[in-house]
């Protein structure tokens, strides 16, 4: 039935109650007041819902009150539930486990959510009250190359360079590297690249022999996060010679590509606080921008990554922009990482 329908057979209702309630005798005012308190008393059903909802959503806030006062306030409850609960914190967690196979076996790709320290970044995260001492007198990245550095200056957060004097590292020497291990990079870091080419789908399109011209506005930003590729890679990459050996590195790297004209970007955030930046070949502006933390007693600061040199610094003081260097020719490849020092 239509709402047509429905709204006609209401007036045929309506205008008989009328016609009986008049040889009844009834004023028409009488008549309007029957049916105004009849309406008084019909609930619509979205009304209902609504309630309904209301009263569901005012319990679950009450019963999480109330649990949040049992346990994390109730110093008695919180002991007894700790006691009683850590014997089946592992069998939970088993159970769930196997709950998650079959899911797992339909999407295999979830796996790599294994190797992520961190599935959804916090935009809105900010530190109160930080010092920023280590940027407040700085007004340019210092060259400290040739000098010995001990533990207590790159620790101290000031960003400075150096050469490393290192080899080279082109496009062709990634895609040699990706041709003699092809089979561990797509096993492991295929899909991990952001590109403004829609033609680059994963890591393969863009390494291999048909592909040593990279177009001058292309850029490729290629993540790994797993220990087999990041071992390959560092053999064109080894560890900054003036970092400790002992010093704990992060498996998460990036492999930057970028044209000479390509477009600007933000330099990726990372576990661990201390970046540095490895300028394999080409060349690239990098603008030093104080965190929002710090902008208002820290100046932002420009330098000139050149091949072979290392820029480091603490992303709690700085958020680097990468730009193209200006009258730039070649492609640039640079290497990312971090350290917890």
């Amino acid at each position: 039935m239509t709402e047509e329908d429905i709204m006609s057979n209401f007036m045929k209702e309506y205008n008989e109650i009328r016609k009986n309630a008049k040889l009844l005798h009834f004023t028409d005012a009488e008549i309007d007041e029957i049916f105004l308190n009849g309406l008084k008393h019909v609930k619509t059903p979205k009304s209902t819902t609504f309630t309904k909802i209301t009263k569901i959503i005012l319990s679950i806030v009450l019963i999480s009150l109330v649990i949040y006062v049992l346990l994390y306030i109730h110093q008695p409850t919180s002991s007894l539930v700790l006691r009683n609960v850590q014997s089946f914190i592992y069998p939970g967690f088993k159970v769930i486990r196997n709950l998650g196979i079959p899911i797992i076996s339909l999407f295999p790709a979830l796996t790599a959510l294994y190797d992520e320290t961190c599935l959804v970044e916090n935009p809105y995260f900010h530190v109160t009250n930080l010092d920023c001492y280590p940027c407040e007198h700085v007004h340019s990245v210092i060259n400290l190359t040739g000098l010995s550095l001990n533990h207590s200056f790159y620790e101290s957060g000031t960003p400075f360079v150096i050469n490393d004097q290192r080899n080279l590292v082109f496009f062709a020497d990634l895609v040699n590297l990706y041709q003699e291990n092809s089979i561990i990079f797509d096993q492991n870091a295929p899909w991990m690249i952001t590109s403004n080419n829609k033609s680059f789908k994963h890591i393969g399109n863009v390494l291999n022999n048909n592909n040593i011209q990279f177009s001058k506005d292309n850029f490729v930003h290629w993540r790994i996060n797993r220990m087999l590729p990041a071992r390959i890679i560092r053999k064109l990459f080894p560890r900054p010679s003036f970092i400790s050996e002992w010093s704990g590195q992060s498996i998460e790297r990036y492999v930057l590509i970028d044209g000479p004209k390509s477009p600007g970007y933000s330099l990726p955030s990372f576990e661990c606080s201390y970046v540095f930046v490895v300028q394999g070949s080409g060349e690239r502006d990098i603008i030093l921008e104080a965190t929002p933390e710090c902008k208002d007693n820290c100046r932002r600061i420009p330098i000139r990554l050149k091949p072979s040199y290392i820029l480091w610094y603490n992303w709690w003081y700085w958020k680097p922009l990468s730009l193209p260097a200006e009258n730039s020719t070649n492609v640039s490849i640079s290497y990312v990482s971090s350290h917890c020092l």
